[in-house]
């Protein structure tokens, strides 16, 4: 008798529940057990394997937890006190998906803390795969919580995008990294990260104002912003796996952009950002990327709008750091026609400072 086989005997034919608990060598052993404890011999062996899955010692496990899940049809008619063999197998999935989203997110963040021409055009040809494998991650799951607590999250934006089909034509999604506000389980204040490469511990990010929103459900919620026709949809990926998985307050301090009155309508705008860095006019002239993020905006932004929730309203966690702001105008030549600096500003909590923009 296989161990599987052994397993699937011992479990259907058998109330007790099981424990896990790792051996000598760091493998998880899988017992019956008595009031909590383990007892008698392991049923099998939990390991992780040479591409750091978990699997079950000596079965064919499905290294690709995204695209393959374990076939569940022979425990489909097990009665309640048969469970824990599903539980057992969904627990392993659970694992492992765990695993592939904490590499896939941290390898990501890994290639794109690097500079350099040669990484960018690299992070751009891995980014719309990396929206797709998120997206998979996602359609992979089979339960997602009912409900998510009032907090602060990680969420991210996965959309369709022109550009990726550009680029490949077998690809069609793109995504940005942001963070937002629960309450009563809706999205009450989203923000969009400003850091050029996506990293989630960015400090500077873009207010979006929601107009519309759905509750959250199956650990996603669709919305759209004040003066957009489209929908987006947000995804709360790290609590598929933990429910309860919040981030702390970002304390944020805000900073708005506005145009006066001698703008015009579709002048292009490129606003550059720095964190402990004093931008110089030859630096953004040249376009040589600062440390953070450039983000180009082509709309105007009248001074009558609320500070914090202008068009181009950006918020600043709460760090101890001090932040800088170049705003260019592009001319018919491609080059920047004017440059205006914000240099070396501090954030306080909840406090809107300006700067207002003239020609």
């Amino acid at each position: 008798m296989t161990a599987f086989t052994l397993l699937i005997f011992q479990v259907c034919f058998s109330q007790s529940s099981f424990v896990y608990k790792r051996n000598s060598l760091g493998q998880l052993e899988v017992y019956q057990s008595q009031g909590g404890l383990p007892t008698g011999t392991p049923i099998y062996k939990i390991k992780k394997n040479v591409y750091g899955y978990l699997e079950v010692e000596s079965v064919d496990v499905s290294t690709d937890p995204f695209t393959r899940k374990p076939d569940y049809a022979a425990y489909n008619n097990f009665k309640p006190y048969q469970l824990p063999a599903k539980e057992i197998f969904e627990t392993l999935e659970t694992l492992n998906k765990r695993y592939e989203f904490d590499n896939v997110t941290s390898g990501n963040a890994k290639q794109n803390s690097k500079s350099g021409e040669h990484y960018i055009d690299k992070y751009f040809e891995n980014r719309f795969d990396l929206a797709e494998t998120q997206l998979n991650f996602y359609n992979s799951n089979i339960s997602f919580p009912t409900k998510l607590n009032n907090g602060w999250y990680d969420v991210v934006k996965i959309f369709d995008d022109a550009l990726a089909k550009m680029v490949n034509p077998t690809k069609s999604k793109n995504f940005i990294y942001g963070i937002c506000k629960v309450e009563n389980n809706r999205i009450i204040e989203y923000y969009e990260n400003c850091h050029y490469y996506d990293v989630k511990t960015a400090k500077i990010f873009k207010k979006i104002n929601i107009d519309v929103s759905s509750s959250i459900s199956n650990c996603k919620s669709t919305y759209r912003a004040v003066g957009e026709n489209q929908y987006f949809s947000l995804y709360f990926l790290d609590n598929i796996l933990d429910e309860t998985k919040q981030i702390g307050d970002p304390n944020f301090g805000f900073y708005t952009i506005y145009t006066s009155s001698n703008f015009n309508l579709g002048d292009g705008i490129f606003l550059y950002f720095g964190v402990n860095k004093t931008l110089n006019r030859q630096e953004i002239q040249s376009k040589t990327p600062p440390s953070a993020y450039s983000s180009g905006i082509s709309l105007l932004n009248p001074v009558e709008n609320n500070c914090k929730s202008s068009f181009s309203t950006f918020a600043f966690r709460k760090t101890g750091d001090k932040f800088s702001i170049a705003a260019a105008m592009l001319n018919q030549g491609q080059s920047y026609s004017s440059i205006w600096l914000i240099n070396d500003f501090s954030v306080i909590p909840d406090e809107c400072k300006s700067t207002i923009l003239n020609k």
